[in-house]
This record gives structure tokens, C-alpha cells and sequence, in this order.
């Protein structure tokens, strides 16, 4: 009966917990959205300070956090930051909920991007080292423990290379301890022999002065000098601080205690037991309490304290099953606890891609635009050119005909002049006569019949003469002197304002369009519209 009410107070108690714990996974949860992107560093540290406030749930979303972050990122600072929260969280896991699947799940994952990142880290050796032994005791697995002091001595060959003296001398207690409780220290002769070399350091370090100390303790008790060991490990006792190394102290007594054991002095043991008892609830370890009921029991039974015996077999018990029931409780409670953390981090997934989708789509639009903006600089510059290229045209087409006006004011000169030439010469003259006195040629009907004519000669010498002194034909002469004119008329912006290009084609005597714009094209270089524009442009008055 008092078994039964004692497990239902527990399940009560349990199922209370599990309820609390739900309702702070609610609140937990807004958390995890709000603290999803905040950077890695600050995550660690906010983790660190619920950590030490016993706020384990807020602990374990920070480093929830960065542990899946850095897992998928690529930059090394932040698979490290990674590798720092699966620590913390194997920590977590092992100490606080004895969810020992989920620690190897935080360990191997730690370990995986420690191999991807070419880094050799002690403190993840240690982590699987303490797992193996861990499960290796409670499954009384020799294979395990021996798989733990493999691991031992990886961290410690790790801590060694990389000069992390903490982790390096953490890792020496264990594979001497490990050591003596497989095969001895005789296999670890070698991998001591580099540690005993290591300076003990200026002040000499507490663990390193520890563990050689321990080293020779062991190296007695093979050689069953029990006397020597215990001397030994009251002189580690001497100088280690309860404070600052409490499972180290805990483990020192329960050492000194299994040597009265092996001498058969059970009240010297159960004594130094009940000082590790204390240590051991003062710090609610519950694994180490377990072993200490353990070893109490043994010796009560061998000193045939039956009554006391039974009382530390029956507190054993039950501590074994708060312990199995806690961890199904907190396995269920975790367990609804991380799908949730799982369905948020799907909405942040999803609100991720829809932010890069954006980002991608922005993207794209940006460099249409630039684009564009590059094509219509392009553009413009042409024109520019184009605009340019048109204005020098059209000043050299002006210059043309200023030019051409002085030459024939400076040839007006000799007019009167009475110098013979020959009949070519005379016909010559003749001709530029007509053309340049009679607006005539300005005519539609104009030929080379009619200037024959007025010359007072025959066509076809007429044409011999604009053929040999021109290197061109009638037509091509007659057009450039109405190509000439239409400028004129195009930039004379009073008489000519009014009328169209086609007008002005007209009075200069083209009857069609096509044939004024491709004359005009091929003697100035520029369209009618384009030098218009120009003349506009440069005179503006």
C-alpha cells in the first residue's frame, strides 16, 4: 500500500510537471519566433544566461537555434557558433534530462560539422567518452567501457595538439580512471608517458598536480597497497575545492570508499559515503545519488545491517523509478515541445523563401531596369553623336556657300576682263552665267535644251562642257545648285518661314519629293527635316 501511494505521488507530481511544462512551451514557442533571427552570438549568450538560471526551456531554443543554423550555413564562424550549441545542449540533455538518444543526437551532429570544418575539438570526444561510460555502467558493458576509453583518449590526443589545457587534463582523469576499471594502466603506459611530460604550468594547474597523483593511487591499488591509495586520495582531498570541482571531490570519495570496501572496513566506507551522499543531494545528482545508495546497500548487506540495507535498497529503487519515470515524462513533454519548435520553424522556412522569392524577384526587376537605364544611356549618346555629327555637316554646307558667295564676288571682279580663252572656256563662262543670273534654272521645265539655248549653243556642247569641268551630268549639276538654293530658303527664316520642305522642293524646281530628299541627302549629307532642325537650332532668330 505505502509502495502504491509513493509511485502515485510520483506519477501525480509528474503529470503536474508535464502540465506546467506544456503551458510553457505555448509561451516558449512566440519566443522561438521573435528570437529566430537574431544573430548566433547573442543567441548563445541569452542561452548561457537562462542556463544559469535554471530556465532550461529558453536555454534550449537559443541553442536550438543556433544549433540548426549553423548546421545549415556555410560560413565556418557560424558552423563553429553550431558546434558551441549541440555542446551546450548535450549538456542540457545529459545533466538536467538523462535523454541520453537526443545527446548522441546533439553529439554526432556536433561532431559531423566538426569533420566538415577539418577541426579535431576535445570537447566532443569528451561528450561520447562520458555517453559510453554512462551506459557502459548502467548496462555493466565492459565492450562499452572500453569504447568510452577509446574516446578518452581521442579527447585527450585532441586537447594535447590544439594546447586546450581544460579539456586536456578533464580527459587525463577519465582515461586513467577508465583505464583502471577495464584492463589497468598498462595499455595507457604510452598515452600517460605524453601527459606526465606536459609542464604543470606556473602556477602548477590543480587537475594536472590531480590526476598524476591519481595516476600513482591506481598504480597502488593493482599492487593492492591499500593504504598508500586511501593516503593518496586524502592528500587530492587536501587540495581540491569542493566549490569549484564538486563530481571531482564525489568521485575522490567514492574511490577512497571502494578501497575500505576491498579492505573490508565497511563503517570507514559507509562513513566517507555519507559525505558523498551529501555532496551529491546538495548538487541533485540524481546518478550519483543512485550509485551512493547503491554502494550503502552493499555495505550494510556485508556488514549484515539488514534493517539499513534494505532501507538504502529500497531508496535505490525508488530512485530508479523517479528517474525512469521523469524521463518518459520529460521525453513526452520534449517531445511535443520540439514539434512545435519544428511547425514554427516550417512558417519561418516558408516566410524565408517567400523573402527570397521577393529578393530574387526585386532582383530581377533591378537589373530589367538598369538595363533599360543602360540601353536609353546608350541611346542618348548616340543621338548626342548623331546630333553632333549633323551640326558639322550643316556648318560645313554653310561654310560651303559662304565660300562659294565669295568666289563668285571675287570672279565678279575680272568680269570685264578682256583675256581671250579658248571656245570651252567661253562656253563655260556662259554657263555659270546663266546659272548663277537666272532663276530660271528654278524651273520644273528647265533642260539642257533650254540652257543651249540661252548660252547660245548647242545642247550636246553644253553637256561636253558640265560633263569635262564638273565630272557629272545635267541633271546631277542643275540639282546641285537647287540643293544650294533650297538651304539658302531653308535658313532664311523671314520670306521662307511659312512654307513646308515639299513647298520649297517645288520652288526650286523638283517636281518629286522622293528625288528633292535623296539630291538634298547626297549634297549636304543630312535630310531636309535634319537640316532643318539644325538651321532652328544654331539660328534660332
Amino acid at each position: 500500500m505505502l509502495h502504491q501511494k509513493r509511485y502515485l505521488l510520483i506519477v501525480v507530481c509528474c503529470l503536474l510537471s508535464c502540465l506546467s511544462l506544456s503551458a510553457q512551451s505555448h509561451a516558449s514557442a512566440n519566443q522561438y519566433a521573435k528570437w529566430i533571427d537574431k544573430p548566433l552570438s547573442q543567441l548563445l549568450e541569452m542561452g548561457g544566461d537562462f542556463r544559469q538560471r535554471d530556465s532550461m526551456q529558453q536555454a534550449q531554443m537559443c541553442y536550438n537555434i543556433v544549433a540548426e543554423r549553423g548546421y545549415a550555413s556555410k560560413s565556418r564562424e557560424e558552423r563553429l557558433q553550431g558546434v558551441d550549441a549541440c555542446m551546450c545542449l548535450w549538456s542540457i540533455y545529459f545533466y538536467t534530462y538523462y535523454d541520453y538518444p537526443r545527446c548522441f543526437d546533439y553529439l554526432n551532429k556536433a561532431r559531423e560539422m566538426m569533420e566538415d570544418l577539418q577541426v579535431q575539438e576535445a570537447r566532443v570526444w569528451l561528450g561520447l567518452a562520458c555517453m559510453y561510460q554512462t551506459i557502459s555502467e548502467e548496462c555493466h558493458s565492459s565492450e562499452l567501457g572500453e569504447k568510452s576509453l577509446e574516446y578518452y583518449i581521442k579527447a585527450m590526443n585532441a586537447a594535447i595538439l590544439s594546447h586546450d589545457d581544460d579539456n586536456t587534463d578533464k580527459a587525463a582523469t577519465n582515461v586513467v580512471s577508465m583505464a583502471s576499471i577495464q584492463k589497468g594502466l598498462a595499455p595507457i603506459a604510452g598515452e600517460w608517458h605524453k601527459y606526465e611530460q606536459l609542464p604543470e604550468g606556473k602556477p602548477v594547474r590543480v587537475l594536472r598536480r590531480y590526476n598524476k597523483l591519481l595516476y600513482k593511487a591506481y598504480q597502488h591499488l593493482e599492487r593492492q597497497q591499500y593504504e598508500q591509495t586511501v593516503a593518496i586520495f586524502d592528500q587530492q582531498l587536501s587540495f581540491i575545492d569542493e566549490h569549484e570541482y564538486p563530481r571531482l571531490v564525489y568521485f575522490t570519495i567514492v574511490e577512497k570508499a571502494k578501497v575500505y570496501i576491498k579492505q573490508s572496513d565497511y563503517a570507514e566506507a559507509i562513513d566517507v559515503l555519507h559525505r558523498a551522499e551529501q555532496i551529491a543531494d546538495s548538487l541533485h545528482m540524481k546518478d550519483c545519488m543512485l550509485e551512493v545508495y547503491g554502494l550503502l546497500a552493499k555495505c550494510h548487506q556485508l556488514s549484515d545491517h539488514l534493517p539499513e540495507y534494505e532501507c538504502y535498497r529500497e531508496r535505490s529503487r525508488a530512485l530508479e523509478d523517479t528517474l525512469t519515470t521523469y524521463r518518459q515524462m520529460t521525453s513526452i513533454n520534449e517531445s511535443e515541445f520540439q514539434n512545435e519548435m519544428k511547425q514554427i520553424e516550417r512558417e519561418m522556412n516558408e516566410m524565408q523563401q517567400h523573402r527570397q522569392r521577393l529578393l530574387m524577384m526585386t532582383t530581377v526587376i533591378g537589373v530589367f531596369a538598369l538595363v533599360v537605364a543602360v540601353f536609353l544611356f546608350i541611346l542618348f549618346r548616340q543621338n548626342a553623336k548623331l546630333r553632333h555629327s549633323n551640326r558639322q555637316l550643316y556648318l560645313k554646307n554653310v561654310a560651303m556657300l559662304r565660300a562659294e558667295e565669295a568666289c563668285r564676288r571675287e570672279q565678279n571682279k575680272y568680269a570685264g576682263s578682256n583675256l581671250m580663252d579658248d571656245d570651252k572656256q567661253q562656253l563655260l563662262k556662259r554657263i555659270e552665267n546663266v546659272i548663277e543670273t537666272s532663276d530660271e534654272i528654278y524651273s520644273p521645265d528647265f533642260s539642257v535644251e533650254r540652257l543651249a539655248v540661252l548660252t547660245d549653243s548647242k545642247y550636246k556642247y553644253v553637256s561636253q562642257v558640265i560633263n569635262e569641268y564638273y565630272d557629272q551630268n545635267f541633271n546631277n549639276f542643275i540639282n546641285q545648285y537647287r540643293i544650294k538654293e533650297a538651304c539658302k530658303r531653308i535658313d532664311n527664316h523671314g520670306q521662307y518661314a511659312n512654307m513646308t520642305i515639299e513647298a520649297i522642293a517645288n520652288s526650286v524646281g523638283f517636281r518629286s519629293r522622293s528625288a528633292f530628299f535623296t539630291s538634298f541627302k547626297r549634297i549636304t549629307g543630312l535630310t531636309p527635316s535634319e537640316y532643318l532642325r539644325q538651321s532652328h537650332a544654331l539660328n534660332p532668330d
